[in-house]
């Protein structure tokens, strides 16, 4: 990892810190990641992760497929980009949550960073969130909390092949907890027509933006 503090080559225009965040990513600089993180904190945690984050993540993504990268680069500049996100908790005063809202992905999925931030902007935006993570059930986790109090669980699916286990994840849901609204996202789905339909969920969302403005008509 690299330990120069100073940014990547100055970037300019639209989507300038993106690009810096990227370079920061493929180099293993967790300093410069930070730092163009930070320098964007006052436009807001919605603003860092689908203007800065994603563009990136998705870069990084592409650059993988295209065989551009390694698997081994890939893992790494995912684990900057989310130590990065983490140095920011401590700067943001978060609210007080309710109602609460569950968070995790489809089993078996490993990429679970984006379920990661929508939990993020649900509890900056007053959910008391519960973040599950990959290849945890989630109905595991319903189990230990009041029901009652559980208004919305959201589900991320990144890979196509994980729909019929998410399918029959959120059916398994619906039996446990029947008053709550389920949200799913993530890149397997957020282009995908019928999706909600096909899943069984109440909606499906294609950016986080989106899923905080409907999480908030079911509050």
């Amino acid at each position: 990892m690299g330990s120069d503090q100073t940014l990547p080559e100055a970037a300019e225009g639209e989507g300038a810190a993106a690009r810096l965040f990227t370079a920061a990513l493929l180099t293993g600089n967790y300093l410069a990641a930070r730092s163009v993180l930070h320098a964007a904190l006052g436009d807001g945690l919605v603003h860092i992760y689908e203007r800065i984050v994603v563009p990136a993540l998705e870069e990084v993504g592409t650059l993988w497929y295209e065989n551009r990268i390694t698997v081994a680069d890939e893992h790494l500049a995912s684990a900057v980009a989310q130590t990065a996100v983490a140095s920011l908790y401590p700067l943001i005063r978060w609210p007080a949550g309710d109602p609460r809202a569950v968070v995790g992905c489809a089993d078996p999925e490993l990429h679970t960073f984006g379920a990661r931030m929508l939990a993020d902007v649900l509890a900056l935006d007053g959910w008391q969130t519960t973040y599950m993570g990959g290849r945890i059930s989630m109905l595991g986790g319903l189990a230990d909390l009041d029901l009652r109090q559980v208004r919305l669980v959201a589900v991320s699916i990144t890979l196509e092949a994980h729909m019929p286990s998410a399918r029959a994840q959120i059916q398994r849901v619906r039996e446990q907890v029947p008053g709550a609204k389920i949200l799913a996202g993530g890149r397997a789905v957020a282009e995908l027509p019928d999706a909600a339909q096909l899943l069984g969920a109440d909606a499906v969302v294609a950016s986080l933006s989106t899923a905080v403005r409907l999480a908030r008509t079911w509050k």
